[in-house]
């Protein structure tokens, strides 16, 4: 919320029909005036011109005062024309840190003359300068000041401005009954006065409050009241105007806490975003922002609270930059950035113990201890903890009591007490919560201590008897090896499979940073239907021939789409082989197939080639995969580090699988062999790599399939 900007419009007058006139007035007077009546009339120009949301000609205005005051020695003159340039500082560019500067050199010159006309707006400009810096005693001891004068010259309408601006100060330090008892003098003030621009303030001012002691529906009627009586000559009048872009967003905001968000976004929808200038657009931001945490849409959240923070940061707005960082640390909470959250939540209660802000204390320690509390840092949870019902507990109290100023003092001590008690027995139960878990914890360390125990004893034992024991029977001998060569199995599929996923991964990626993304969105589906596949088999120990050949259309057509056809390849069956009966282990032969297209055919600028071939010789299925690539010494050349460490490991995982499953093949350990192909020339000119797989028929695996049944039935 930024009520305090409602504050600062309400010094100047909205009616926008009525500046013209007076303008015109003021530049023929301006003709015929000199010395210090004609730097008066300059720095009233310049006034009116804020007024009108023009700001170059404010500034000029406001600058040639300052220039002629400083040849003429006219001291009253450099003062107004320094609170002129303060109050553009703040109204156009929201750069309070220079207006707060600027204001001060202009009391300074205030005090050194008789002529105090001026001081008190200058007042009311620094003290909410130093406000929206934060510094609230500052703040606080400037608007007394500025009251008093205003006091001094009968000012209803100063008066009123400055107890705006005090209830705002007790506000942001939680002192709700001092907020409330500010609000409605100002309100009797404006009414008084019957000035209805004032009285418009001062409802947004209650309904700030209001909201401030989380009573939504009372705050959504003083809005209601101010937008009913809000005319069109007023929204053509504030069309730019800053202050109505906060009250709008501030409506918007009640109606999320209701949870009437189709309300909500019909305000925010009537913001234009395009052309709005930074300084409206952080408000936006940051309270569209909170629409989308309050409706759990947190990733929509964090981009909009970044770029509000960022802007607010820049304008130096303290109040706002507290409430947003808070902000972002409950979405990365909520989002399980807990790191990042960290660092925000500790920022906003910095900023919040520099300032006494106890609702943002309050809200610092919440978020603290909910990140703590979901890492399992029970001390630091419980810490924070204690601090955020401590706070809660003082404000709460003081919520409690603007909540009876707000409704007449009802019922004041039952309230007042309920909410305490209410506080104090949700500290005992988190309390015995906190205790009852570190308790648990200890409980689970010394039971996994004493599993560590019996199952070391557990084991030693173990091995002892296996020691004295010796395998006699020739067929649990036989089982036994069969099992250790099944699990070596299992463990080399482990490794290929994630190996073979991150390889289609690394080329999505590098297909997406291509930036092509109808090409990439079939490359994904590909993709998807290889996973599908790859799931399907990879838990099983042998698949038809079939599957493994499908797999490879899938794969090859997949590579063919990511290199733009730059190559083609070829399946060659022999007739005597029926792919459905004969079983080979899964995703054996993609890791060659991959290289021949990576480390072969991708450094070949076109015509690429694979032709893979399959024929079955006594009883051992031979496969080889010829590629016409560039050679091995050309693509070992041209390759990284990494893809050469990739190429070794889908290899090694290969000969590995294949050494386990053809056992002691013609006496060869490594059932496989890569050779160099050359044309005519000498000219390297592509790989051939021969595979030879001990396969196994349909009937071989039914009947293993029955014997591990047996197996398991005995057992």
């Amino acid at each position: 919320m930024k009520p305090g900007l409602i504050i600062f419009g309400f010094l100047l007058p909205v009616c926008f029909f009525g500046q013209t006139p007076v303008m015109d007035s003021l530049r023929a007077v301006l003709l015929h005036l000199r010395d210090s009546a004609r730097i008066d009339c300059l720095n009233e120009m310049s006034l009116h011109f804020v007024e009108q949301t023009i700001a170059d000609s404010a500034i000029y205005y406001a600058g040639t005062a300052q220039q002629e005051s400083k040849k003429l020695g006219y001291i009253h003159g450099i003062a107004a024309s320094l609170s002129r340039q303060g109050m553009i500082q703040t109204h156009f560019y929201n750069d309070f840190a220079g207006a707060e500067k600027l204001d001060r050199q202009s009391i300074d010159y205030y005090e050194r003359t008789v002529n105090k006309y001026g001081l008190t707006s200058t007042c009311d400009h620094l003290a909410y300068a130093c406000f929206s810096l934060g510094e609230y005693d500052e703040a606080m001891k400037i608007s007394l000041t500025g009251y008093d004068l205003c006091k001094k010259n009968q000012d209803l309408y100063g008066m009123s401005d400055i107890q705006m601006m005090i209830a705002q100060i007790h506000l942001k330090r939680g002192e709700f009954v001092q907020a409330f008892e500010s609000a409605n003098v100002a309100l009797q003030l404006a009414m008084h006065q019957s000035d209805s621009s004032e009285v418009h303030g001062c409802l947004t001012n209650l309904g700030s409050i209001c909201m401030g002691i989380e009573d939504y529906p009372l705050a959504l009627n003083y809005y209601r009241t101010y937008f009913k009586n809000y005319t069109a000559a007023d929204s053509l009048a504030n069309s730019m105007d800053e202050t109505i872009v906060w009250t709008k967003m501030e409506f918007a905001e009640i109606y999320s806490h209701l949870n009437k968000f189709d309300s909500a976004l019909l305000i925010y929808n009537s913001f234009d975003t395009v052309h709005a200038l930074d300084k409206d657009l952080r408000v936006f931001l940051g309270s569209k922002g909170e629409y989308f945490m309050l409706t759990g849409e947190y990733a929509k959240a964090l981009p909009l609270l970044q770029k509000s923070l960022s802007l607010h940061r820049t304008f130096n707005d303290q109040n706002e930059v507290v409430r947003i960082v808070l902000d972002l640390a409950k979405t990365n909470h909520a989002l399980h950035n807990q790191n990042q959250a960290l660092l925000y939540a500790r920022e906003g209660l910095h900023l919040g113990l520099k300032t006494r802000a106890r609702q943002r204390m309050r809200d610092a320690y919440k978020i603290l201890y909910s990140i703590y509390d979901s890492r399992r840092e029970t001390d630091s949870a419980y810490f924070y903890y204690r601090a955020y019902i401590q706070t809660k507990e003082s404000l709460t109290d003081d919520q409690t009591k603007g909540k009876f100023a707000a409704n007449e003092y009802l019922e004041r001590i039952d309230h007042l007490n309920n909410e305490k008690l209410i506080s104090q027995q949700r500290l005992n139960i988190q309390d015995q919560r906190l205790k009852n878990e570190s308790q648990l914890r200890n409980i689970l360390i010394a039971f996994i201590i004493a599993i560590l125990i019996v199952s070391v004893l557990f084991i030693r034992n173990t091995m002892l008897k296996r020691r004295n024991e010796k395998l006699k029977s020739e067929n649990i001998q036989r089982k036994l090896l069969h099992d250790t060569s099944e699990i070596e199995l299992q463990a080399l599929r482990a490794q290929m499979n994630p190996h073979f996923i991150f390889n289609c991964l690394n080329s999505i990626n590098r297909f997406i940073m291509k930036n092509e993304p109808r090409i990439a969105s079939d490359y994904l589906t590909q993709f998807s239907r290889l996973i599908r596949f790859v799931l399907n088999n990879s838990k099983k120990s042998w698949v038809p021939l079939e599957d493994e050949i499908d797999m490879l259309k899938l794969y090859l057509d997949m590579e063919r789409l990511r290199f733009k056809n730059a190559f083609r390849y070829e399946l060659i069956c022999d007739e005597a082989i029926d792919p459905l009966t004969m079983f080979i282990p899964p995703l054996l032969l993609q890791p060659f197939v991959e290289n021949a297209i990576w480390h072969g055919l991708m450094h070949k600028k076109e015509n690429g080639l694979v032709t893979i071939s399959f024929c079955v010789e006594n009883e051992i299925l031979h496969c080889s995969i010829v590629d016409n690539g560039v050679g091995r010494s050309a693509a070992a050349a041209a390759g990284s580090k990494s893809s050469q460490s990739h190429k070794s490991l889908g290899i090694q995982i290969a000969r590995e699988r294949l050494a386990l499953i053809n056992g002691n093949l013609e006496n060869e350990k490594v059932a496989f062999d890569i050779e160099d192909l050359f044309d005519n020339a000498g000219i390297p000119a592509g790989t051939k790599v021969s595979l030879r797989i001990r396969f196994r028929q349909n009937n071989e695996i039914e009947a293993e399939s029955q014997t591990q049944v047996k197996w398991t039935s005995h057992d």
